[in-house]
């Protein structure tokens, strides 16, 4: 099968799940579909199966920017970091929509760093961090500030 048509079958059910995580967070679909670990898993078996040729001289060829950069030029080893980058992306996504739920965090301000997240991978992260810290929802206290009492 082809490069391109193994991407097409990797990114469709990719960018579901992000839609889902972004716009139906709570339904059962979704949690069904995001907790699973389907999308993950063929994503590892696709990149073991290609990339498992090139591991014993993997180690060589990332000792300098030039050598890492010549390697990805190839199409093949090019697409096993894009498939690294939905995989990972995907996974740290999971991780920051289940803790925010957790924590309490209003959904608006996850969508953003969701959105980040599959767009600038860590960038997401660091913009989730920021919402945890200014919401005060980072100790994992759903109601950090006094509520008054009124008599």
């Amino acid at each position: 099968m082809s490069y391109e048509r193994l991407n097409s079958l990797i990114t469709l059910p990719v960018i579901l799940s992000w839609l889902a995580m972004m716009l139906a967070p709570r339904w059962s679909v979704t949690r069904r579909f995001v907790e699973s670990d389907v999308v993950p898993i063929v994503c590892g078996i696709i990149y073991l199966a290609i990339a498992v040729k090139y591991v014993p001289g993997w180690f060589s060829s990332f000792r300098t920017l030039a050598s890492t950069a010549e390697l990805l030029s190839r199409p093949d080893v090019f697409f096993i970091g894009w498939i690294h980058y939905l995989a990972f992306d995907l996974f740290v996504g999971r991780s920051l929509l289940a803790d925010s739920q957790r924590r309490g965090v209003p959904h608006l301000l996850v969508v953003p760093c969701l959105f980040l997240t599959f767009m600038f991978g860590p960038g997401g992260y660091v913009a989730y961090a920021l919402v945890r810290l200014l919401t005060r929802r980072y100790s994992g206290a759903v109601n950090p500030l006094p509520v008054p009492v009124s008599s």
